[in-house]
């Protein structure tokens, strides 16, 4: 008999859940290699959790961002770097299949591949013009590309001359022997993301492999079969920003575990409080860290459900609810900060260990925290600019 859409959905979220073990185990690991071993990201696809916002027609399981969610957080909670990794991988599973026509789509997912993902929209470096049936890239380069080591295919943003006097920005699409991804990932957390700069030089690019951002984002390249499925309905900008934050909630319940785990074993230095867990002081940080660690989860489930919700009706979202939705991300951002700084003010001094679980779970939270698509302060007080009647001071709505 075949699976409900509820059952498969709460599957991969159980078959994530399950890995939790396995990636503490390896956390070390990652995070002294700066890489996801070949064998986590086998597991990761093995369980089917690096194509769940990828179309049925393609070998995915086109869920929805609900589903997306909660699996993006329990592999963050067993660690960060596989959590970043497998939440951008499968976010653009969703941007691909949204921005990309018929073609490119079955030359990326051809009979029998399983592909990892990986891109970035902002260049450094970029040398590119238009050709015969193409563009040709001189030189280019982006930062951050997460997963590139382990990826089959990146896009790409690139600048271009609009015909006007203008630029514009077009997204491309490159196969990974077409690129080259340099070394450079020197970081103090989510070391294992794989978040390498990508370098391309002299590589032809059919036109078939690029789009405009300024159509694309409008579903205007979309093949038909996935036009009336909700999950590539859904707003295209909260669900990028949803990519960014996915983690956040799965890491600070990680640091939520390391820290029950020590509060039931250690004292409080120069006191006698010979356990943690019998002073009044931690039970105050414990219950305020949790707090904010479930007003997190109601916040960034609130805003994943209308996202559903909007998608499922075809409804359109207007700024004022974009703009809203994003400072619930952000707010997400913050409040998990404020947890896991309750936590680490009781850490004591074995924080600083490198070999300390909870140390690496704060370094790859920071890490994810400092990203420009998530500051809090920048996303709350675009939504106060809106609610005081002022135009929102960012072009990504």
């Amino acid at each position: 008999m075949e699976q409900s859409v509820l059952e498969i959905n709460k599957e991969l979220v159980t078959r994530a859940r399950n890995l939790i073990p396995k990636l503490r185990e390896h956390s070390n690991e990652i995070d002294k290699n700066s890489h996801l071993p070949d064998e986590i990201v086998e597991l990761l696809k093995q369980e089917g959790l690096l194509k769940v916002l990828r179309p049925k027609m393609f070998g995915g399981y086109q869920t929805n961002m609900r589903t997306f969610t909660e699996v993006v957080t329990e592999i963050s909670r067993g660690n960060g770097s596989a959590g970043w990794f497998a939440c951008l991988s499968n976010i653009r599973d969703y941007m691909i299949s949204y921005v990309f026509g018929e073609k490119a789509l079955d030359e990326i997912y051809g009979p029998g591949k399983d592909v990892v993902l990986a891109g970035n929209f902002k260049p450094i470096k970029c040398e590119i013009r238009k050709v015969e049936g193409g563009y040709y890239i001189e030189e280019a380069q982006w930062p951050f590309v997460s997963g590139s080591p382990h990826a089959d295919w990146c896009y790409f943003g690139f600048p271009l001359d609009d015909g006007n006097g203008g630029i514009e920005m077009a997204i491309m699409v490159v196969p990974r022997h077409e690129l080259e991804v340099l070394d450079d990932w020197f970081v103090m957390g989510l070391r294992g993301s794989g978040s390498n700069s990508v370098k391309i030089k002299d590589v032809f690019v059919p036109e078939y492999r690029v789009s405009l951002d300024r159509l694309a984002s409008k579903r205007h390249y979309m093949i038909e079969p996935l036009r009336d499925v909700p999950l590539y309905r859904t707003p295209f900008v909260p669900s990028l920003t949803l990519s960014i934050v996915g983690p956040a909630l799965g890491l600070a319940q990680a640091a939520m575990d390391f820290h029950m785990e020590r509060v039931e074993k250690a004292g409080i230095g120069n006191t006698f409080y010979t356990k943690m867990n019998e002073a009044a002081v931690t039970h105050l940080q414990t219950a305020q860290a949790q707090l904010k660690i479930d007003s997190a989860e109601l916040h960034l489930y609130r805003a994943v459900d209308k996202l559903d919700a909007y998608s499922e009706e075809d409804r359109t979202m207007t700024m004022e609810e974009v703009i809203q939705m994003k400072a619930d991300f952000g707010y997400v951002n913050q409040l998990c900060k404020e947890a896991i700084d309750l936590m680490v003010a009781g850490a004591g001094s074995v924080f600083t260990y490198e070999n300390n679980p909870f140390q690496l779970v704060y370094r790859d939270f920071l890490t994810m925290h400092l990203h420009g698509f998530i500051t809090p302060s920048s996303l709350i007080e675009t939504y106060g600019r809106v609610l005081c009647g002022q135009e929102p001071n960012t072009y990504f709505v």
